[in-house]
């Protein structure tokens, strides 16, 4: 008889179906230490998202650090339908692939931390899934195999972003330094079989010297590069009151999410410092620190098309600053939420999107739209993981208010220097032809 469609609906032959392939057992032993890798290169990228200074790897780390907590949501989400409770999910599942992220974590310049992740790791969790891929029987166990093509998508897309990046750092003196990075990570990550476990370990006797004997402290101060003339602890004083026009206010409003970048830099080590946390809530937050850096991004593809420099505008760091080095996680996550709940009101982010309408600006009124969504999200978000640590939204409101006003007071401080009064001669700098400004 012959059939009317492929058979074993597309997934195979009969003899790849006809394949063992991998034992539950085996399936969710790779499981694990995949989702390990995941979530701990989650981890060390947020440990060093405010000590690396140059803008394009901040953005790129922000998007990888989401990415890699959404594959330990599909991970975790896959073990869990494989018989095998106790999950423990959390636990460290080889002593010896923890080292490796113990030494990882320890990278001291954006080189070593880029050689680290995409010339050792990146590439090693890529052939391990592949080998899984090509091993595993496609029938029986084409829900992990599913997932797995989706993680090396993106898996794929990190490396080669990771390889253009390095091509870009690695200059002549750079090069020995980057080949011992990558030798010791490797000599440590072979100390654990591999991603997979399936190699041969070396002995203790045979690594190089530790880092993991020095302790570990993240960078908490905000770092840029040599391009951003004006790192400040304010963004000085901007234009206000009703004589404004739309165009004036929509670019203000521009430039407000090109230095958003700040708001990243604060989550980076909300996740780093705070321990004990069920797994959804750190997702969470790698989701809103994608969609902060997301709204910085928008800020400069906006400047970028209208021949504007975005890192000579004042760029504030406090509030990455003063959360991270003055306040408890808890603490930071409120100063963040009150700000954010604020911004539901009417004149907030719907006036911005409102504005940008009216200022005939259609790019604008796209990334104030989708930010306006974005930040109704991260409202919910605050929510839900705040009120069980201060048990009622009164509570929020009143701690965020004392942190507010510690805050502020950096803002003033730094807004009463006679450089603040900036953006009048930087509004000038705008094409005229681009500023279609409304009858006052």
């Amino acid at each position: 008889m012959n059939a009317t469609a492929p058979p074993i609906a597309g997934l195979c032959t009969y003899e790849q179906g006809g394949q063992p392939g991998y034992s539950v057992e085996r399936t969710v032993q790779l499981l694990r230490r995949y989702l390990f890798v995941e979530s701990q290169t989650m981890r060390c990228l947020a440990a060093h998202l405010n000590a690396v200074p140059e803008w394009e790897v901040k953005c790129g780390l922000a998007l990888h650090l989401w990415q890699d907590a959404e594959h330990c949501t599909w991970l975790r989400n896959r073990v869990k339908e494989m018989r095998t409770p106790p999950l423990h999910l959390d636990r460290i599942p080889d002593p010896a692939l923890d080292a490796f992220f113990q030494e990882l974590i320890r990278s001291r310049t954006t080189l070593e931390l880029l050689t680290g992740v995409y010339r050792v790791l990146k590439p090693a969790s890529i052939a391990a899934m592949q080998r899984h891929l090509a091993e595993a029987n496609p029938l029986v166990d084409q829900p992990t195999r599913r997932l797995l093509r989706f993680i090396l998508l993106e898996e794929e897309e990190q490396f080669a972003w990771g390889d253009a990046t390095l091509r870009n750092l690695i200059d002549k003196e750079d090069t020995e330094t980057g080949d011992c990075w990558a030798a010791h990570l490797q000599a440590y990550l072979d100390a654990a079989g591999g991603i997979a476990a399936d190699g041969e370990r070396a002995t203790e006797k045979e690594l190089p010297p530790a880092r993991a004997a020095e302790p570990f402290n993240p960078l908490r101060t905000p770092q840029r590069d040599e391009r951003f003339t004006r790192v400040w602890h304010s963004r000085g004083r901007l234009p206000a009151g009703a004589d404004i026009s739309a165009t004036e206010r929509n670019w203000f409003q521009l430039y407000m999410r090109l230095t958003e970048m700040h708001v990243p830099e604060l989550m980076a080590l909300i996740i780093y410092d705070w321990d004990g946390q069920h797994w959804e809530f750190y997702h969470d937050m790698a989701r809103q620190l994608w969609d902060e850096a997301r709204h910085a991004m928008m800020g400069e593809v906006a400047f970028e098309l209208h021949g504007l420099n975005w890192a000579t505008v004042p760029h504030e760091i406090s509030f990455g600053e003063f959360p991270n080095t003055q306040l408890e996680p808890a603490d930071r996550h409120c100063l963040l939420w009150g700000i954010e709940q604020g911004l539901m009101k009417p004149d907030g982010k719907q006036l911005e999107y409102k504005v940008a309408r009216e200022s005939g600006d259609p790019l604008s009124t796209t990334f104030q739209d989708f930010d306006w969504a974005d930040e109704v999200l991260h409202a919910q978000i605050g929510r839900r993981w705040l009120l069980p640590e201060f048990d009622s939204m009164e509570a929020m409101q009143q701690r965020y208010e004392e942190v507010l006003t510690r805050f502020q007071a950096i803002l003033d401080q730094d807004q009463a220097l006679p450089r603040s009064e900036w953006w009048d001669a930087f509004y000038q700098q705008i094409p005229r032809q681009e500023k279609k400004e409304e009858a006052v």
